[in-house]
């Protein structure tokens, strides 16, 4: 009976210790740490969200003049020369304007040609006349002088004197009229002057509708690529209605909103990591160009700065308007103490991480310094070798919880 006494409490002491150890074991919580340590650290600051690629010659063509769709030679994704007809519109009304005014101006030319022409010979022959009056009047006024000499001396008659006074009478006439040739030419000139004015200024009217309906064929200002097509044929579009966009795929660069809060850490030149969607696991490289001057407001947060990147010879193509994750670097420390960015806390404006020492959970406040998505420069509060939790998804997990090392990094 005492042996079996005996066999009962030591099944019992068995069975209580069994009951403490699990319930110790029970009362750790498993967590995963990393241990700080000294390594090479990149400040990155990351576009809040995709970059999107853009050309720098990048034009809206819109319509300058109002007209109707006859023509549409493109499509959106078509290679265009510079100057290449991409499509006519129309005006029949203004095509009628444009016609007349041409007949007008051969009208007035050839009104301009006859006049000229009529003028040419009557400039000949008025030159003509002249010359012949001149010289009849010189012959007759020589004769008359003669004629009135001899008169005087007894040796004319009075019916041949009456006769060179006719004669001298009669060249001074043709004199008279020959003069009036010169008057005829200055009026002709009149004429030609007026009508000269009017040619001017029907080819300016001719000109101008000219030059209107020339903005009826609508051309490419640059060779690219066709991005957009906003036109059908048979549409009747007004001045300023948009109808194509073009874009100049071989001068490209990358624009991405940088958040206002990092935006003073970036500026030219600095380098930067490209990871296009369209090519998964690919980094390229590129450079910023430009840091807009001004923040503006966004819509993936209240306010951004948007900056352009160069692309450095990215090894497979960028087309238009293809997505782009964005990483700027910053700055670089060669040898800094270290931690994951995700292990970080704040609140009420304090950092902190917490620690594992002796199986509990230690808070430890921190300074930090460069960061990226993935590791954060520690200045003070740790030292190389402690171990930082990192499971910070566990629930109801704070300072004196007991917990046991799942995994160590």
């Amino acid at each position: 009976m005492k042996r079996w006494v005996k066999y009962c409490v030591a099944a019992a002491l068995i069975a209580a210790a069994a009951a403490a150890y699990s319930l110790h074991f029970r009362s750790e919580t498993p967590v995963d740490v990393f241990r700080a340590r000294m390594e090479p650290i990149e400040e990155i600051v990351t576009a809040v969200s995709a970059g999107t690629v853009k050309s720098r010659r990048d034009a809206t063509i819109s319509a300058e003049v109002s007209g109707r769709v006859v023509e549409v030679l493109v499509a959106e994704g078509d290679s265009v020369r510079k100057g290449e007809l991409l499509a006519r519109l129309s005006d029949p009304e203004l095509g009628r304007q444009a016609d007349a005014a041409l007949a007008e101006v051969t009208q007035a030319e050839e009104l301009l040609a006859q006049a000229a022409a009529r003028r040419e010979e009557a400039e000949r022959k008025a030159r003509s006349d002249v010359a012949r009056a001149a010289s009849n009047l010189r012959k007759a006024e020589q004769d008359h002088e003669r004629a009135r000499e001899l008169f005087r001396g007894g040796f004319l008659s009075k019916a041949d004197m009456e006769q060179a006074d006719t004669r001298l009478a009669n060249a001074r006439e043709d004199a008279r009229v020959a003069a009036i040739g010169e008057v005829t030419l200055r009026a002709i000139d009149r004429e030609i002057e007026s009508l000269r004015a009017r040619v001017t200024a029907v080819r300016a009217s001719s000109a101008a509708l000219a030059e209107r309906t020339a903005k009826f064929r609508i051309a490419a200002p640059f060779p690219g690529i066709v991005t957009k097509k906003i036109l059908e044929v048979g549409e009747t579009k007004q001045p300023g209605a948009p109808l194509f966009g073009v874009a100049d795929p071989r001068d490209i660069f990358i624009e991405a909103p940088i958040d206002e809060s990092e935006s003073a850490k970036v500026r030219e030149g600095q380098k930067v990591r490209l990871s296009p969607d369209a090519y998964l696991g690919e980094t390229f490289a590129g450079v910023v160009s430009e840091v807009k001057p001004t923040i503006e407001v966004s819509k993936e947060v209240s306010r951004a700065n948007t900056i352009e990147i160069q692309p450095t010879s990215p090894p497979r193509p960028l087309r238009l308007g293809m997505s782009v994750d964005v990483e700027v670097l910053t700055g670089r420390k060669e040898d800094a103490l270290q931690v994951p960015s995700s292990s970080v806390m704040e609140r009420e404006g304090k950092k902190f991480v917490y620690l594992v020492r002796e199986g509990k959970i230690v808070r430890s406040d921190i300074a930090t310094g460069i960061s990226n998505w993935d590791r954060t420069e520690v200045l003070s509060g740790l030292s190389p070798g402690d171990d930082v939790v990192t499971s910070l998804e566990i629930k109801d997990l704070g300072p004196g919880s007991r917990v046991g090392i799942r995994t160590r990094h």
